[in-house]
């Protein structure tokens, strides 16, 4: 999609040195990936405390699946 916005020329500078690449469109590209990426960590980070797990049914998951491996390679 192509979309015209603005940034300072040292700003993109800047990020196509951390992405070394000479291409704008990738650079700008790459640092946006890498921002969703942190700002989905950060909220998964705030979930840290709040998300309880059943450890006994993991477990008891965890075996089934080990016993059904070991069932399908005889």
């Amino acid at each position: 999609m192509r979309t015209t916005i603005n940034i300072s020329d040292s700003i993109i500078k800047e990020t196509q040195a951390m992405y070394n690449t000479n291409n704008k469109s990738k650079a700008i590209e790459n640092a946006l990936k890498d921002a969703i990426r942190v700002k989905k960590l950060e909220k998964l980070m705030e979930l840290k405390g709040k998300i309880t797990f059943d450890e006994e049914s993991i477990e008891n998951l965890r075996r089934a699946e080990i016993d059904e491996a070991k069932e399908s390679n005889y």
